[in-house]
């Protein structure tokens, strides 16, 4: 039996076919945020929350292989014993952002971008690594996937896809890079050993007959994002997939490594040993609807949505600059914080709903005009994926934002798809053969023309605001 399962940021799913229908399990677990700048998880609770969906699979086999997707750019410390003795710090964690400007400082961003094509920022592991190193006594850094696979294997690893999105590996030689290492202060022994993410590790016996069976195989797969153009068959340059989950980002996948010549505006991942993700990602998409529902009393996600439709475009002459935590890509300024400009006494929650639905578009907007740059690529086949395809109004304010088509296939959670591919890939099925009969278009949202035009205009406003709010945020 075959099975997907996604780590994500805020809960994992499994995804398997059992007869003729598709099963997908959920479970949920916390984040806390100790300071405005923390963003903690439990490991264990992680783990816990996996072996309680391993539990549900069904024991029609005897064997069981798991295609694994996790979230991208989480970390936690270890002891010399492989013990947890930090909190899982995930990618909305910013309390690195000192070492992050003194290595900028002492190094420059090119030093790091150019070996690994990640740009320094407190979310890749290089300040991350040197703020764990000041404040616990971890010897040893992983992921959340490295922790959860060595807990049920013994196997110390971590693959290509996730150890590209660290800001420690080498895009060009796929290992970790000697001279970054040199810098923060720490050995290869302190990391897993990178492997490819078709590597098919065994889970302990005892564990597989925990869970009914003879015996249990992780085929290591990717990161969440890449398993999600895996998962579209979004896999060249004329295919693109738009994610707005937690965070956001815009992804296209390349035959070689590419990186900004003129900037550091866009990272590059790998899915595997022929396959490169240049694409950005956003810290703030549905995590701005999680505090405007606390902040503005309402009831759900979809209230927000409903809500913000009441609204006219362009939210009464609001402008929401939606960087409640910070930015990522493609400016990389992490000290960046959200505001709303043009707030008068008549303006209604509507309004601001509105306006902050907009400012999430406007930063993939962002994002997509930078891969077009850097890529030299204009994908005409557009993918949307993530909690925002649930609201067909947000799609189609998305896709009139963009002045592109967006299509919504079948597959309500693409990581895990995509896992359950490479598991598939892995095993050597016929990967195109599954993907025509299973995955398919079910909606296809064309762009308004006439409001690509007002969101041009509108555009504008917010990049102007952008620029000229900088030098505030970085006032020493």
């Amino acid at each position: 039996m075959i099975v997907g399962l996604d780590i994500g940021t805020e809960s994992a799913r499994i995804l398997f076919k059992y007869g003729e229908e598709w099963q997908l399990f959920k479970e949920n677990y916390t984040i806390s945020f100790p300071t405005s700048d923390a963003a903690e998880q439990d490991p264990n609770e992680i783990l816990s929350a996996v072996m309680r969906l391993l539990k549900k699979i069904p024991r029609e086999d005897d064997v069981l292989y798991i295609g694994l997707s996790s979230v991208f750019h989480s970390i936690m410390g270890l002891d010399e014993g492989m013990n947890p003795v930090t909190k899982l710090l995930n990618w909305v964690d910013r309390r690195s952002y000192r070492e992050k400007e003194e290595l900028e400082k002492k190094y420059g961003m090119r030093f790091f971008y150019e070996r690994t094509a990640c740009p320094l920022h407190p979310m890749y592991w290089p300040s991350k690594i040197l703020w764990l190193k000041k404040n616990s006594a971890a010897r040893k850094f992983c992921s959340i996937k490295a922790y959860v696979v060595y807990k049920l294997t013994g196997e110390f690893v971590e693959e290509l896809s996730l150890a590209s999105g660290t800001g420690l590996m080498n895009i060009r030689t796929l290992d970790w890079d000697e001279e970054i290492l040199r810098v923060i202060g720490i050995g290869r022994d302190a990391l897993p050993v990178i492997v490819s993410p078709y590597e098919i590790v065994e889970v302990k016996r005892e564990i597989a007959e925990e869970l009914g069976f003879k015996r249990v195989f992780f085929v290591l797969g990717g990161g969440d994002g890449v398993m999600t153009n895996v998962g579209a068959n979004a896999m060249d340059k004329d295919s693109a997939t738009v994610t707005i989950g937690t965070s956001g980002a815009f992804r296209v996948v390349m035959e070689r490594p590419v990186i900004d010549e003129d900037g550091t505006s866009t990272w590059c991942y790998l899915i595997d040993e022929r396959n490169y993700v240049l694409g950005g990602a956003i810290n703030n998409g549905g995590i701005v609807l999680m505090w405007l529902k606390d902040v503005m009393r309402f009831d759900s996600y979809d209230e927000i949505v409903e809500e913000a439709m009441n609204s006219p475009i362009g939210a009464n002459n609001l402008v929401f600059l939606p960087y409640l935590n910070g930015e990522r890509a493609p400016n990389w300024r992490e000290r960046y914080r959200g505001v709303i400009v043009g707030l008068t006494s008549s303006h209604k929650r509507s309004d601001i709903a509105r306006s902050a639905l907009e400012g999430i578009c406007f930063r993939i907007k962002d994002i997509y005009e930078a891969v077009k740059r850097v890529g030299k690529v204009d994908p005409k086949r557009i993918i949307a994926t993530g909690g925002f395809t649930s609201s067909p109004e947000w799609v189609q304010l998305l896709a009139d934002v963009l002045g592109k088509e967006i299509c919504v296939t079948n597959e309500e959670n693409l990581s895990a798809f995509g896992a359950y591919v490479m598991a598939l890939k892995a095993l050597g099925e016929d990967v195109e053969g599954f993907l025509n009969e299973h995955l398919k278009v079910v909606r296809v949202y064309h762009p308004r023309l006439e409001n690509t035009k007002i969101y041009e205009n509108i555009y504008f406003k917010y990049k102007y605001l952008y620029e000229r709010l900088v030098d505030y945020f970085y006032m020493t």
